[in-house]
């Protein structure tokens, strides 16, 4: 894998630690807009999708000819689990789930890396193309929880 990519993916949780610098357990769980998710619940998604992904790339290096459906968070009942915990209970556990899924990632030869499976919309795509689209969509949650923050914190 190359470096960069293997720093962003082992790198870009450490963004949390300023998003979620102050907050507490009433903050996180406050959802400024009714029907979009909370900052636990954006937090929740993301561990439980470390999740996912993990047994998708297990899934590509034994299988051929994959496709995956749509990931969509509120029909998965493990998304569901993850939004029970408690604020620290959370962040332990979003950071465990990311420990592993990296070591599993940053030990796949440069062959193992070029297995690929379709997504619908994006269409085929190796391993490190996986790993792209998953900072990308991570990174779009960590950009939600910038927006979240301030309408928390004083809100209008």
């Amino acid at each position: 894998m190359e470096t960069s990519l293997q720093l962003r993916i082992q790198h870009t949780p450490d963004a949390l630690n300023h998003l979620l610098y102050g907050l507490d357990e009433a903050h996180v769980k406050q959802r400024p807009i009714a029907e979009k998710w909370s900052i636990l619940e954006n937090i929740a998604h993301l561990g439980r999708y470390h999740e996912v992904f993990f047994e998708r790339m297990q899934r590509i290096l034994k299988e051929e000819h994959l496709l995956f459906e749509r990931y969509v968070a509120d029909n998965d009942e493990g998304f569901a689990e993850w939004c029970k915990n408690d604020f620290n209970q959370l962040i332990q556990k979003f950071h465990s789930s990311r420990k592993s899924l990296n070591e599993f990632l940053f030990k796949l030869s440069d062959e193992q890396l070029k297995r690929n499976a379709r997504h619908p919309a994006f269409g085929q795509m190796s391993i490190i193309g996986w790993c792209e689209f998953f900072l990308l969509h991570e990174t779009h949650h960590y950009f939600t929880i910038f927006k979240l923050v301030p309408q928390i914190i004083a809100p209008e």
